[in-house]
Order: C-alpha cells, then sequence, then structure tokens
C-alpha cells in the first residue's frame, strides 16, 4: 500500500520510452517504489540517442502521463544527437531550467533525487529540495567532468572548472549521495564528502525479464545458424566499436550484430559496408533485447582504454549474464573484477582485435567452457544484482527507515 505521507520526486534527463542504463535504472526503481510511496519523474520528451522525438511525442511544453503506478512529466525539449557536444549543451542547461520551474510549481516531494549524467539535474533537484524543505539526494552515476573529457576533445579551461565546481557543490549539499560503482566512493571523499553519506547502490537485474520463448524481434529474421556475438547498447566515441571491424575479418565464419544508435553507427556501418558478418539493426525497443540475447552465442561489452572507465560498471555486463550468455570484455577496472568474481566470461585488453578473435576462436571451440561461463554469470547476477533487494534497500537509505517492504 502507498504511504501518500512520504513521496519522491526523481529529476533524470533521459526516461522511458527511450532506451539505456539510466534510462532503464529509472524505470525499474521507480515503478517498485511507487507500490510503497507517491512517485513522480520530472524528465524530457524523449529523443535520445538520436535527437529526434519519438514517435506519440509532441515535444509540447509539459506532458503528464502515469506510467506502471508513477506520475511522468516531460518537459519540452532542445532537440539533440548524442553526437553533437554544443547543442546538448544546451539541452542539458535548459532542462536543468525548466525542470526546476515545473518541480517548484507541480510537486510537493519530501525526497528529491537528481541521476547524473547529466549533473546540471543536480542544481535543479537542489533548489527544489530547498524550497520544499526536502531531503536532497544526488546520484552519482558517472564521474564529472573525468568523463565527457575521456570521450571528446573539449578543452574549454572555464567550463570545465565550473564542471568540477559545480559537482562538488552538489557532492558536499547532499543529504545522500548514492553512487552505482564502488570505484566512485573515493574520488568524492577525496573531495571533502563525509563517507558516511554515501551509500552504493547498483544497478541491477530482473531476471524474469530475460526469460523469453518465440520470436520477439524482426532482427531474429537477419540472423543465420553462424556463432554470433551481439553488441547491444550506444554505439558512442567511449564505445570504441571499430575493434569488431578490425576483427571481422580474421574470423569470417562468426556473426557479429551490433543492436543500437549513437554518434558513431553511421560512419562505423559505411566502414563496414564490404564486412558480410557484420550487421547493424539500429535502435530497437528494449522488450526485443532479450530475444536478441537468447539467439545470440556471446556478448561483447567494450569502452575505450580510459583511465576513467575503470570505476563504470557497464549494464549491458550485467543484462547480458543475466540472459546466460558468456562476456568478451573488454574493459578495465571495476568491471573485470565483477567478470572474473562472477567466472562469467574472457577479459581481454580494451581496442585489441587480435585478442577479440582469440577470445571468440576460444569460446567457439570449447562448448563446456561456454555453458560453464554461461550458467555461472547468471547466478551471479541473482546473488548479487537483484533488483527487489537493490531498490528495497535505496528506499531504506533515502527515507531512513527500515520496514519499507515489510508485509
Amino acid at each position: 500500500m502507498t504511504d501518500e505521507s512520504e513521496s519522491i520526486l526523481v529529476v533524470t534527463q533521459y526516461f522511458p520510452p527511450e532506451t539505456g542504463a539510466s534510462q532503464t535504472r529509472w524505470d525499474e526503481l521507480s515503478k517498485r517504489w511507487s507500490e510503497e510511496v507517491s512517485m513522480t519523474v520530472l524528465t524530457s520528451t524523449p529523443d535520445y540517442p538520436e535527437g529526434e522525438i519519438y514517435d506519440g511525442y509532441d515535444n509540447q511544453w509539459l506532458r503528464h502521463e502515469k506510467r506502471d503506478g508513477v506520475d511522468v512529466f516531460y518537459t519540452k525539449t532542445i532537440t539533440s544527437p548524442s553526437g553533437n557536444l554544443f547543442r546538448r549543451s544546451l539541452k542539458f542547461v535548459w532542462f536543468m531550467l525548466i525542470s526546476m520551474v515545473v518541480g517548484l510549481r507541480y510537486v510537493s516531494p519530501s525526497v528529491v533525487i537528481a541521476t547524473s549524467p547529466q549533473p546540471l539535474t543536480g542544481i535543479s533537484a537542489w533548489v527544489i529540495a530547498r524550497v520544499k524543505r526536502a531531503t536532497f539526494v544526488f546520484e552519482v552515476r558517472d564521474l564529472w567532468p573525468e568523463s565527457i573529457l575521456a570521450v571528446s576533445d573539449f578543452d574549454n579551461k572555464l567550463v570545465i572548472w565550473l564542471l568540477e565546481r559545480t559537482v562538488t557543490f552538489l557532492y558536499q549539499r547532499s543529504d545522500h549521495l548514492i553512487v552505482v560503482s564502488k570505484a566512485f566512493i573515493e574520488p568524492i571523499v577525496d573531495c571533502g564528502v563525509d563517507r558516511s553519506k554515501i551509500a552504493f547502490h547498483p544497478n541491477g537485474i530482473d531476471l524474469a525479464f530475460y526469460d523469453v520463448e518465440g520470436d520477439g524481434s524482426p532482427v531474429l529474421n537477419d540472423l543465420d545458424n553462424e556463432f554470433t556475438i551481439s553488441y547491444v547498447g550506444t554505439i558512442g566515441r567511449a564505445h570504441g566499436l571499430s575493434i569488431v571491424l578490425e576483427a571481422a575479418p580474421e574470423i569470417d565464419d562468426v556473426q557479429f550484430v551490433i543492436v543500437g544508435d549513437g554518434a558513431e553507427r553511421e560512419v562505423l556501418e559505411a566502414q563496414a559496408a564490404d564486412l558480410d558478418n557484420v550487421n547493424f539493426t539500429g535502435r530497437r525497443p528494449k522488450e526485443e533485447v532479450p530475444y536478441i540475447l537468447r539467439e545470440s552465442d556471446v556478448a561483447l561489452v567494450h569502452l575505450k582504454p580510459r583511465e576513467i572507465f575503470e570505476t563504470v560498471i557497464p549494464s549491458k555486463l550485467l543484462e547480458s549474464m543475466a540472459a546466460g550468455l558468456p562476456v568478451i570484455l573488454g574493459v578495465r577496472g571495476e568491471a573485470k573484477r565483477i567478470l572474473m568474481d562472477a567466472d562469467a566470461g574472457i577479459a581481454i585488453e580494451p581496442d585489441n582485435n587480435e585478442e577479440l578473435v582469440s577470445a571468440t576462436r576460444r569460446l567457439r571451440d570449447d562448448p563446456e567452457e561456454w555453458k560453464a561461463f554461461a550458467v555461472s554469470g547468471r547466478e551471479y547476477v541473482n546473488a548479487y544484482f537483484d533488483w527487489d533487494s537493490i531498490s528495497e534497500e535505496y528506499l531504506e537509505t533515502i527515507t531512513e527507515r527500515s520496514d519499507c517492504f515489510d508485509e
């Protein structure tokens, strides 16, 4: 039963029907919390990652809809493809301003959560929380400005300094700081933050979502009987998917399926025009992903070799393990630690196409090892990354009560 005396407002740039790690996280958390407290999400009109408004939506000033028991307000946005840094910056600043106005006008929460990226949501949420005398929670899903510097040539020292000051301000002014990776804790403490207010609540998995049967995606019509490696997610500069194009000619009896969209898709797809074993599907609805993974043999998870990426846990790593797929992982640091702990696949050096070829052949030629990785990975995420447990513990943290989900 919903406790109407407690209400939570989430300020997030990204939310379904868009797909991605942030969108999935807050869809899963908000619908579970709506059974316990009054839930509102304040977000922007969906256009990620192509910068085109989704079918069924108009870029109107304000749209309200009910989604799985959650009140969702979609605000007018400045459309921007993910590769256009200038328009994305305008979009972020605009959402900070309009979300602040809407939040102050339409919502009276007891808890306000801002999730980054992007970090300017935190300014909006902090203002709303202070005016409404609510608890302010800042959720750190990426370290800024380090993340943007790792994937762009941006070097404006004034803007970088302002971003550093902004995130430090939000770290220090928050009542609770939530991190999705334990590797974020020390950099935040180094900003003068009390360690006791930092809590780790990672992304999670709903195993039932990946238990599917039948033909649930038209992508399956393009798959053949060859050994299939799938990449499902954003195709951006950070992901370094040129490694696929470099490896594919060496293993032409293996099929690579790249599912998603992003700033690098058109360039990579053009470069792969002469490769018969590389298939780009474009963006697909979240509901099709389990079917695509089910028909795959291995999942590829890859990021460029940047120090900042050693702190992240890619959601696609957890999703692939939940689907019972061995993972070839080209990410150092925290993600590699999880893969090794789970015994769920093979770690390669990022950007090393020879290691990708070797790992592929190893999994293709050893079905017993393939099966062991698949079983171990699924068991691991079920034990440590279950959404029900994560949502319960997270709600306890921010509402400071321990009976949230008691019968």
